[in-house]
Parts: structure tokens; sequence; C-alpha cells
């Protein structure tokens, strides 16, 4: 769990009579402006807390406080403020969800107090996150589990998913990540609902029929009502239903990435991934600044081998079929293994139909995330006394 603070002024003495208080006591990190608070963001975050001025050029303390509440509903959000009208806490409580207002000039006692109840108050939120991640996904991976061994092509890749997803999501700085990483394995679940060879030409991106494309356009929707009617969900369902809104606000950032991960893996195919890659460039249904992270993920993630069946683990995608001794095929290429079909495999292994060997598999290998640095970065042009 993350104890980085964040604290955004347009005034750098302002940031430096903080630094120079607290520097001490706290992991403190500075911005001059919105702008660079985002950025900061992207580059560093996620904070914990984030403190701002409320008036600010170019961007204001409750715009910048409402993207920042967008990118991570987690962070907690502070608004400082010289001018503590009803209107402005209006908007900061409405737009922003503001946790506390604080008067400028602000005493260094009172604003520790205040971090150090923003800091409690994020354990407490994050703790929360962390038990649901662990009761409610378990639950899900057993369920996409089964669907993937009922309707391998639909499903068979929602670990691989789940992992570009959140790689994605890591390098932009969003959250919450376990509300994320659901969406990432239910976001085809709506395709339970269409025959077997609409699924097979969506998925392999095929020609589809105008009464086709009808009924794929009704599934983000139906995995949102069969989603939204599990307990605590209803953010991953909404997810889900966004996931081929514009890649434009209002639409989450994390329903864009789902949007630009499913489409790479369907573009893909028989593609190699960079040309699945050039297909999404230039193309307005997807966030320019989620293909250029999406694509520096897929360039580090994925590294091909062959293994025998004793080598298998989960999360490996099959690069080809897997037959047995005669050559009929046991389960297709694409499939994700899982532990179920690991079992499968090693019983036919030692029947008498057998298992060709080796098998051709590709590796997800999860890189740390450029949003996860640890150095502290100092406001511009403040400097370290």
């Amino acid at each position: 769990m993350t104890t980085k603070i964040l604290l955004v002024d347009d005034e750098p003495n302002v940031l430096q009579g903080f630094k120079r208080n607290l520097r001490n006591q706290y992991d403190l990190h500075f911005a001059v402006g919105g702008e660079a608070a985002l950025k900061m963001i992207e580059k560093v975050g996620p904070f914990a807390v984030v403190v701002s001025d409320m008036q600010m050029p170019e961007m204001s303390g409750v715009e910048l406080l409402s993207s920042i509440r967008d990118r991570n509903e987690q962070t907690v959000r502070v608004m400082l403020t010289g001018n503590a009208d009803q209107k402005t806490a209006v908007d900061a409580v409405n737009e922003g969800n503001i946790f506390r207002f604080l008067s400028k000039p602000c005493p260094p006692d009172q604003l520790a107090k205040t971090l150090d109840a923003g800091l409690e108050q994020y354990r407490l939120v994050t703790a929360e996150a962390e038990l649901l991640n662990k009761t409610l996904a378990g639950s899900v991976r057993m369920l996409t589990q089964v669907l993937s061994m009922a309707m391998p092509e639909a499903f068979g890749l929602t670990g691989e998913a789940r992992a570009m997803v959140r790689a994605v999501a890591q390098r932009i700085g969003i959250g919450p990540m376990w509300q994320i990483e659901m969406a990432a394995m239910l976001m085809r679940v709506g395709c339970v609902s269409l025959p077997a060879d609409v699924i097979h030409r969506y998925l392999n991106h095929q020609p589809l029929s105008s009464d086709d494309e009808a009924l794929i356009e009704q599934t983000p929707k139906l995995g949102h009502d069969l989603i939204s009617a599990i307990p605590r969900l209803q953010g991953v369902a909404d997810l889900v239903a966004a996931q081929n809104e514009p890649a434009c606000d209002p639409t989450p950032i994390a329903a864009r990435i789902l949007k630009a991960v499913g489409d790479f893996q369907r573009f893909r195919g028989d593609r190699s991934p960079l040309a699945a890659l050039r297909l999404m460039e230039h193309r307005s249904q997807y966030d320019p600044v989620v293909v250029e992270h999406l694509s520096a993920v897929v360039q580090a993630m994925f590294q091909n081998q062959e293994v025998a069946v004793a080598q298998l683990t989960d999360g490996m995608v099959l690069e080809s079929h897997v037959t047995d001794l005669s050559g009929r095929i046991l389960i297709a290429s694409g499939t994700e293994i899982h532990d179920s079909l690991i079992q499968k495999l090693i019983r036919l292994r030692r029947s008498q139909t057998g298992v060709r060997e080796p098998i051709s598999v590709r590796t997800v290998v999860v890189q740390p995330a450029t949003a996860t640095k640890t150095n502290n970065s100092d406001p511009q042009p403040v400097t370290a006394e």
C-alpha cells in the first residue's frame, strides 16, 4: 500500500514551505499546477493523498481533484483554499468528492493532522478493496475458468486480458486495480448470449452480418446486467457496459483500456502482435494514450517457447493446437492454460491416445509498471534547502 502524498499549488513558495516543515514526516511529492500534477500521477502514482490549492490558473483545484477521482477513486482528496464560500464547497464536494477542506494559510500542524487522517482513510479504503479482491476475485476466477472450458473462444484468454489491462492501468496510474482487473476478467461475459458461429466470427475479426453486429452490440449491456446482480460489483458492471463507448470523456479510462485490449486480442488472430497494434493506430475508437501504453506492454510481455505437458503453468497461452498422437485436436490454439486443463492433459498423456509434445506456448511476463517508481519528485523551481 502506498503512503505517497502529492501537494499541488501554483505558487512554488507555498510548496517550499510545506517541504521545509513536513519533509521528514511523510513521503512527499510536489507539483506546480494541475497539468504538472496529472503528469506526476501518470509518472509516479498512485498517491494515497492529494492536497490541491483551489485557485490555480488553467486548471482549478476542483477540476484537478475531479480528474484524480476519475483516475483512482481510492486516492484521498483534500482542498486547500482561501475562498471558502458556499459555491466553492458545493462544487468541490459534488465534482471532486473532497475528504477535507483547509483554509489558507494553513498551519503545518493542522496540515499534518489532515494528512494523518487522509492516510488512515486510504488505508481503510484499500483494506476493504483487498478483502473484496481476495473474496470476489477468487469466485470470478473460478467462474471464468469454467466458462473457458465451456466456451474457449470467448473466455480462453481471460487471464491474458487481465494481465494486459492491469499493466496498462499501472502505467497510466489509475485504479482501483481490483475493480479494473475484475472488469477485464468479465468484459466478455455478455457473449454467453451469442451463438457459437457468431462468437467465432467476431473474435477472429471476420465479416459479420447486420444481425450479427446487432447481437454483439448488446453484449456489453447484457454483461452489465449480469454483473450488477452481484453485490459490490456495480463499478465493475459500469466499466464493462462502457467498453464500446467513444474513447473520450466521460468514458472512464479503464473502459477505454478494456476496449483496446479486447480488440487487440481479436485483431491478433493469425497476425503478429505488432501487426495487430498497427491496425489500432490512428483509429478514433481507441484512446491514443492507451494504445501507446498497450504497445509498450505488448512488446515487453510476450515470450514464446516450447514445453512438455509437465512444464505447463497457469497463464500460458497456446500458440498452436494441442493434439493427441494421431493428430486429433484436443485443445485449440489461443486457449489460456489453467490448472483444470493441465490436469486434463496429464490424464490424456497417460492414456492410449497420448499428447503430442512439445507444446508451443507464449508466456505473459508482467513487467514492473512505470507508475510505481518510488523516488521523490520535487516541485520546480522549488529547491531543497
